[in-house]
């Protein structure tokens, strides 16, 4: 597959993006605003979190992969602070844009030292490591910054633990499952050759990861004849302030007690995996 034509396009939209992220940071570092981010014991520091989080699209050295930055906050400034975020999300959206044509490629590259001669990794990836960005974070880089359309009077997080469940027919499943030649995908095909045909459909389930959402409160209507909505929140939330003086009142979570104990729902999946090579699970009888 010939991949010089993305590099040079995903290249240009990373460019792109990191200018946009500059100029965001340098207008919140000079122009009068207010900040609150959990965490933060001075204006000056809540500031400073508030441009660490919405810049850091680069995995550390420690950093897990798939997981990016979570910073919770509001940050009020004037207008053209809002139009600047607008920017960053406009070349976040390009950039991702981008990629997508490669989304789920993969491509064989030479292997040094191996007893393979080759091995397949993500076509994405092989052109990160070519424009030399092999630590480019994609989630955070496609991570918007969520922008209020209103002045907030509060704004309440929340934060849980969650995992996302796809109800997906056995044809979908089965397709998943071709080139997939290791032995444990070989007794799954098998498996779902057996199921009866009045199944017809399997959950697909996706590891736990924290859901972070913003109860806003405008203080008046928003444009869209909204009093209140719920938005994601793992980066800072901007809004204009305008003329409005008061600043919201701005509530962060509070950490569990170690012993709490947990409310357990009642599944609707049976408790252990169908298959092997996926995280694959039956509906219980009662719910088929």
């Amino acid at each position: 597959m010939d991949l010089s034509e993305h590099r040079q396009s995903i290249a240009e939209a990373l460019e792109s993006l990191e200018a946009s992220l500059g100029h965001l940071v340098a207008a919140l570092a000079h122009d009068a605003l207010w900040a609150r981010i959990d965490g933060a014991t001075t204006d000056a520091q809540a500031v400073r979190l508030a441009c660490d989080a919405y810049t850091k699209i680069d995995y550390g050295m420690e950093d897990p992969a798939g997981e990016s930055v979570v910073c919770l906050g509001v940050v009020g400034g004037g207008s053209d602070v809002v139009r600047l975020a607008e920017a960053v999300n406009a070349a976040k959206a390009e950039l991702k844009r981008r990629c997508t044509p490669l989304q789920g490629i993969r491509v064989r590259i030479p292997v040094k030292r191996s007893s393979s001669a080759t091995q397949a990794i993500a076509a994405i990836r092989v052109v990160l490591r070519n424009i030399q960005r092999s630590d480019l974070n994609l989630l955070a880089a496609y991570r918007k910054i969520p922008i209020l359309t209103a002045p907030p009077s509060s704004v309440t997080f929340t934060r849980a633990n969650t995992r996302a469940v796809y109800r997906k027919s056995i044809e979908a499943i089965q397709a998943l499952l071709v080139g997939r030649d290791s032995p444990t995908a070989a007794a799954d095909r098998e498996r779902l050759a057996l199921l009866d045909r009045r199944e017809t459909h399997l959950a697909l389930v996706k590891e736990r990861y924290q859901n972070i959402r913003a109860n806003v409160l405008y203080a008046h209507l928003d444009p869209r004849g909204r009093g209140r909505m719920q938005i994601s929140a793992e980066l800072p939330l901007v809004y204009a302030r305008g003329r409005r003086v008061e600043v919201p009142a701005v509530r962060f979570p509070v950490p569990a007690a170690v012993n709490a104990p947990r409310r357990v729902r009642q599944s609707k999946l049976e408790p252990q995996p169908f298959l092997e090579s996926l995280p694959v699970y039956r509906y219980a009888r009662s719910t088929r």
